[in-house]
């Protein structure tokens, strides 16, 4: 059993959490590079190591993401359209599904089961170490943008996602890791279902992390 899998915040409905992986303030990594180097360095990776991501740099990927910049008033990293902040990032590896609590940039254990090989069509995906998985919570999406027909919808969804997604590719860039931000080829059902999604979810985007080979 691995460090990440002992140190896990469990929260399957009803449970209750029992240990956590630790919030990292900490963003060694990601300070060393500047922000024009990030930029530079920023690439779409789709071959991977099967070395696991150490848990540190797994929490400071999923801070740039959607975690909170602003303590006294909630702020986040990334804008979103209407000030929704719907996007739940889960994150998918062999010791099966983590939701990121972005509150306290810590994972909650939803499943046990490895869900990277049907999350899409694209082989590289399942070699990927870990897999960040972007849901939009539909709900949460309606109730900031009231009125608004479901296309406009689906478009602001994926909107909110692809911002986090950038911050994930720039800070893989710090951290020296490959990613890849995937839309057309990933399994939006298969991955509903395996999450036990509510029918107002959307799933949007799929975006493997690893050590680029």
């Amino acid at each position: 059993m691995t460090q990440l899998n002992r140190r896990l915040f469990i929260a399957a409905a009803g449970a209750t959490p029992v240990a956590a992986i630790g919030a990292a303030p900490a963003h060694a990594a990601i300070d060393d590079m500047t922000l024009r180097a990030a930029l530079e360095a920023r690439q779409s990776v789709r071959r991977y190591g099967t070395a696991p991501v150490p848990e540190d740099q797994l929490l400071r990927i999923l801070w740039a993401a959607n975690g909170v910049n602003r303590p006294d008033t909630g702020g986040q990293t990334a804008p979103t359209w209407r000030s929704a902040h719907d996007t739940v990032i889960y994150v998918a590896t062999a010791e099966g599904v983590f939701r990121h609590a972005h509150e306290t940039n810590t994972l909650e254990q939803v499943g046990e089961t490895d869900i990277r090989a049907g999350s899409s069509d694209a082989a590289f995906v399942a070699r990927a170490p870990a897999l960040l998985i972007y849901v939009s919570d539909g709900e949460k999406l309606r109730a900031a943008a009231e009125g608004a027909d479901e296309q406009a919808l689906a478009i602001g969804a994926h909107v909110n996602a692809a911002i986090s997604a950038q911050n994930v590719y720039l800070a893989c860039a710090a951290e020296g890791l490959g990613t890849c931000l995937i839309g057309g080829s990933a399994n939006r059902e298969a991955i509903a279902e395996a999450l036990s999604l509510p029918e107002s979810a959307i799933v949007t985007y799929v975006q493997p992390i690893g050590a680029a080979r």
